[in-house]
């Protein structure tokens, strides 16, 4: 299999090359606009490197992972599936249901499989949490935060609205949302009522999580907070995310409420509540997350593309584009101040719901 990589950035050095390499998974290919990353890359992996990523898809490979700027998500996505090849594209999908809707209409008409970068899926108390839903009964209420105190990223891509079409939504919000569809197996989006805060723009070196400063000259464009309120197929859910907040600590929180039982989701550690004949409450912790999970990530999208394994539980691209459907409204309820409606096909929820392991 021949693989390559469009977007160099510090998260693919960080997280993915040491999966691979621990795999024994050779890079093929990279490519980026910035002609030193390519060098410096090419020489740390002996791989082939080009400032043009069409013109490294000219090679064909097999399979391409997108990591770059959001808002080139859609048309790079593209350009690789008409080239004949498996993408794996990071977190968001893209930036519109309608892009999404497109690259799920290739990715099908080509018969090429197009996953997105949702690794905390992948964790084992995630998996189990998923499990332990038929022992909540009736779900009726779920909450969700990804927040924190220094947490503005401090490259352009993430900060410039050209670039990154959105902030903290598109950035922690995502996964947040895939997480509460994931577990509770894809309940159908009706409605959201939202807010988007701008408070740090200024403050900008003062909540950054990276040790190098923002440049002056590089203003922060998008939002730093989001609140809201979704309408689940009648479950009620709740998320905030933030890249900044004088908050007690950071934290990663899932709670998933039903008449049964509850799960708590704080970071990665699983708490599991019920009661035991109707007279003893339980909250126990079960499980906490040991080690990282783009090895585990890595395997299932090799297996999945040479041996035809089930993708679960990577996120397909059905269910990225409902994750997508859902940010979009994030930001027109919050950009219209006003509940919006959500409408997806009822094909892209049934296929969504097919990717699951029966229960």
């Amino acid at each position: 299999m021949k693989l390559g990589v469009i977007g160099l950035g510090g998260w693919v050095s960080a997280a993915h090359l040491p999966a691979l390499t621990e795999l024994g998974i050779k890079i093929d290919y990279c490519a980026d606009v910035d002609e030193k990353r390519v060098k410096d890359f090419s020489q740390k992996t002996g791989c082939k490197g080009y400032t043009d990523y069409k013109e490294m898809l000219s090679n064909n490979p097999d399979l391409v992972l997108i990591a770059v700027p959001h808002g080139l998500h859609a048309e790079i996505a593209l350009e690789a599936l008409n080239n004949d090849a498996n993408v794996y594209i990071e977190k968001p999908m893209v930036t519109s249901f309608q892009d999404a809707l497109k690259l799920v209409d290739v990715s099908r008409k080509r018969n090429k499989i197009l996953v997105v970068g949702h690794e905390f899926r992948f964790e084992q108390p995630v998996l189990l949490a998923k499990k332990l839903m038929k022992k909540l009964g009736k779900v009726y209420h779920m909450r969700g935060f990804y927040i924190r105190q220094k947490g503005i990223p401090t490259s352009p891509t993430f900060i410039k609205k050209d670039l990154a079409k959105g902030g903290v939504v598109f950035d922690l919000a995502t996964h947040i949302v895939d997480l509460l569809l994931f577990i509770t197996d894809f309940p159908t989006p009706k409605s959201i009522l939202s807010k988007l805060h701008y408070v740090f723009s200024d403050d900008k070196t003062k909540f950054s999580s990276y040790p190098s400063p923002i440049l002056p000259d590089d203003k922060v464009e998008v939002e730093d907070f989001s609140s809201a309120f979704i309408d689940l197929e009648g479950i009620s859910a709740y998320i905030e995310v933030s890249w900044a907040s004088y908050i007690k600590e950071s934290k990663r929180e899932i709670v998933i409420l039903g008449n049964k039982g509850g799960i708590d989701l704080d970071n990665s550690t699983l708490n599991y509540m019920t009661n035991i004949e109707d007279e003893f409450f339980v909250s126990n912790p079960l499980i906490s997350q040991q080690r990282g999970v783009y090895k585990d990530v890595w395997s299932k999208v090799i297996s999945s593309i040479t041996k035809n394994t089930p993708l679960y539980p990577l996120c397909t691209a059905e269910q990225g584009a409902i994750n997508v459907a859902i940010l979009e409204g994030i930001y027109k309820s919050a950009m219209e101040n006003r509940e919006v409606k959500i409408d997806i096909p009822t094909w892209l929820i049934d296929s969504a719901r097919r990717s699951q392991p029966i229960a």
